[in-house]
Formats: structure tokens, C-alpha cells, sequence
């Protein structure tokens, strides 16, 4: 009977090291997965459509610093990336639709140049690699506590009546 005992006292240990390195794992994984990432390991940003507007929520106190990314991002495509910034304008809302007190900034960019990565990071990267850190966790760090920070809309244009 003693040798039951002290079988069932070692499955409990084996089962229970096992739950402790699966909980472990986990939490490894999910603080990789939380973790701010860095400019350099942005995704892509590229649209799909014909046109896109991208809505973008910013603290009323860090209006002036993202505006100020805006203005380094206008000096970064002109190193280069002409096509993109030719079809690409940013606007500030007079009015909050999110009920928060937030600015409201919006991207508009037609014609997208297919296939061109937006991303911030990535373009200000190319042309100002020694600030791109600070520019981006300033950029980042404008955007709106609450849940929707942007919004992306890809546009297919259905009928041009200017033509």
C-alpha cells in the first residue's frame, strides 16, 4: 500500500510542475506579447483601395507633437518618396465625434500608391534613422488613452463626378 501512496505522490508532483511550467509559459508568451514595440518593429502599413482615410485620436495636449511628427514624416517623404506625398494630406477636425475631448487628425490620401508602406516608423526610419526612437514613442505617445486610437478606411471609388 505504501508504494501507492508514493505513486500517487509523484503523479500529484509531476502533474503539478507541469501546470507551474504551463502557466510560465504562458506568461512568457503574453509578455511578449504586451511588451511597447520599438519603431524598428512596426508592421507594415500599406491600403488597399483606390483611396484611404485613416482617422487618427490624439490627446488635446499633444496636438502641437504630433503635429510636429507630421511635419518631420512631410521631410522624410521628400527624401524619397515623392509618389506617396504627392496624394497625401493631413487635416484636423474641428469637432470630436469620439465625445472625449479628443483631436481628431485624418490622413487622406488619394490616389494610395499601391503597394507603398505608410507606416510612420518605417519612413521616418529611412530619412531620420538617429531620431527615429524619440519621434516615435512621441508620436505614440500622442494618441488618446481610450480603446480607438485610428481608425483605417479603405475607399473604392464607385463614380467621379468631376471627370
Amino acid at each position: 500500500m505504501r508504494w501507492f501512496e508514493n505513486l500517487m505522490s509523484s503523479r500529484r508532483q509531476v502533474f503539478t510542475g507541469c501546470a507551474l511550467i504551463a502557466a510560465l509559459l504562458v506568461g512568457v508568451a503574453l509578455g511578449m506579447a504586451l511588451t511597447a514595440p520599438t519603431a524598428e518593429a512596426q508592421a507594415t502599413r500599406t491600403f488597399s483601395g483606390d483611396a484611404a482615410l485613416m482617422f487618427h485620436f490624439v490627446k488635446p495636449s499633444e496636438s502641437s507633437a504630433f503635429e510636429g511628427v507630421m511635419e518631420k514624416l512631410d521631410t522624410a517623404l521628400d527624401s524619397g518618396r515623392q509618389s506617396q506625398a504627392r496624394g497625401w494630406k493631413v487635416f484636423r477636425a474641428d469637432n470630436d465625434i469620439t465625445g472625449g475631448g479628443n483631436v481628431m487628425y485624418v490622413w487622406a490620401i488619394d490616389p494610395v500608391d499601391s503597394g507603398a508602406d505608410y507606416a510612420v516608423s518605417t519612413i521616418l526610419n529611412e530619412a531620420l534613422p538617429e531620431e527615429v526612437q524619440a519621434l516615435y514613442e512621441t508620436y505614440n505617445g500622442s494618441y488618446t488613452d481610450a480603446q480607438l486610437k485610428q481608425l483605417l478606411l479603405n475607399l473604392q471609388l464607385v463614380r467621379d463626378f468631376g471627370r
